[in-house]
Formats: structure tokens, sequence, C-alpha cells
């Protein structure tokens, strides 16, 4: 069994990231962006910056009316896909420095630290939106962790971050973990979330919720790049033997594809 390296938060040895793998190698130095071995991470960094945006910026008041007007099925739909993806992106917010802490390439660092950002603004958005439209927001995010069919959706991904959180010494294992937490988020931003997004985007076809539909397009937006920066770093260790996770990868196939499967029968069930 190989014990792993325990880094320091700044590598003061000399670094040449052209030749560092993903994750796993070197411990981080400085924070350069003048050489990057993947330049698709810091296209997808910048790519971010230009979509910063402020859920403040939509007014939200006919909403409001709105909501009092929904029927009771409607106020459920409406308020159950709020909490939901309150918590998923909670999740995905404070998990992302799970994985971070074991990339040793600059350019992933930043796209997933600014990524992680994101998450954070959404998460905000959604309380933003709760205080706009419910009378008492509160009572409505106190009920989040008492939704079992939530936490049951939430309960793949969250224990994924959490394996990472764990000891494991066998790097074998870490590199087990860490793919498999990638494909977690893979699904959340490529299958999980677009249930949820639907059903705000019918309501804004039906001509209500559309302030809460106009957030929505935005973080809609925003999980499509992270949706691909999960692709492509799952695309980079599946081609690149020097990444060292193609044994790992070929044998996690089967349950790599079931993750998505359930996740798929999960929404569907959710629906």
């Amino acid at each position: 069994m190989k014990e792993l390296k325990k880094l320091s938060i700044l590598n003061t040895k000399p670094v040449n990231y052209l030749d560092q793998p993903l994750f796993l190698g070197e411990g981080l130095s400085i924070q350069r962006y003048d050489q990057c071995k993947y330049e698709i991470f810091l296209d997808l960094f910048k790519k971010q910056l230009e979509f910063f945006w402020r859920p403040e910026e939509i007014n939200l008041t006919k909403d409001r009316a709105d909501f009092k007007k929904l029927s009771e099925s409607e106020q459920f739909i409406f308020t159950s896909n709020l909490k939901f993806q309150t918590m998923m992106d909670s999740v995905i917010a404070r998990g992302i420095p799970c994985i971070t802490q074991y990339v040793s390439s600059p350019e992933l660092e930043v796209c997933l630290n600014i990524q992680s950002g994101f998450e954070n603004l959404h998460s905000y958005s959604y309380t933003y939106l709760m205080q706009n439209v419910f009378s008492n927001p509160s009572e409505v995010m106190d009920s989040i962790l008492e939704d079992k069919e939530i936490l049951a959706r939430a309960k793949s991904v969250t224990a994924s971050f959490d394996k990472l959180n764990r000891t494991i010494k066998d790097e074998n294992d870490l590199r087990s973990q860490i793919y498999l937490t990638l494909v977690n988020m893979n699904v959340l931003e490529a299958v999980r979330f677009y249930v949820s997004f639907a059903c705000a985007l019918a309501f804004d076809q039906n001509k209500k919720m559309c302030g809460n539909a106009q957030i929505i397009k935005l973080i809609r937006r925003d999980e499509g790049v992270h949706m691909f920066i999960s692709q492509n770093i799952i695309k980079i260790l599946r081609e690149n033997k020097s990444e060292g996770f193609q044994g790992v990868i070929a044998s996690l196939e089967k349950e790599a594809i079931q993750i998505f499967l359930d996740a798929a029968e999960e929404e569907k069930a959710w629906a």
C-alpha cells in the first residue's frame, strides 16, 4: 500500500506544469497561467467570468402575485424544485474543494474555484427567490432537510463527496473516488438539474413565475459550462495514459454507467 503524500499549501520547489497530470502530481506552486497544459480549462474559467450576474437584476414583483394565484399542486411543484436546487447547489459549492485539494494543474484549479463561486451564487439566488415570493421564506428553508424525497435524491452525490473527505490511504482507491465523484458531478449538471429547470420553464410558457424563469435561464447557462468542465476532465482522464486513471476508469465502467441510469430513474420518478 502506497502512502499518500501530504502536500503543502504552497510548493516552494519549481514545478513544470506542462509535465503535470490534472490530479495527484506535484503540489501546486505559483498560480500561473502563461503556460497551460490544458488550455480548455483556462478558457472555461474566462467564460464563467464573462457570465457573471446577480439575481437582484431580476424583478420578482409579478412572481409574488403569480404564486398566490397558483393552484395548490402548482405551488407544491414550484416550492419543491426550489428546495431541491438549494440543497444541491449547497452540496456542489462545498463539494468542489474536496476535489481541488488533489488538483495539480493551475488552470483546472482556477476553473473549479470559480465554478464553486458560481454554485454559491446559485444557492444565493434561490434564497433571493424565496424572499421575494414566499410570505415566510425561512419556514420554507427550514423544511428542506425534512423532505425525505429531496434527501434521497441528494444521497448519491453527497456520499461521493463525503468519501473524498475521509482518510484514503491507497492511491488507487483515491483515484477511483475522484473519478466517481466527477461522474456524480457530471450527472448532477447534465441530468438532475434539468428536471427542475424544465418545470421552471413550463411555468414561464404559461406566463407564470416569469422572473423565476429568467433566473433559472441564467443558472442553466452556467450549468451548461459546468457540465462541459466535468466532461472535459473525464475525457482527458480516459484518453491520456499519463494521467494515471485509465485502469481505474476501465474497472469502474459499469458503476459509472449505473450512476447515470439510477439518476435518470430517480428524476423520472420525481417528475
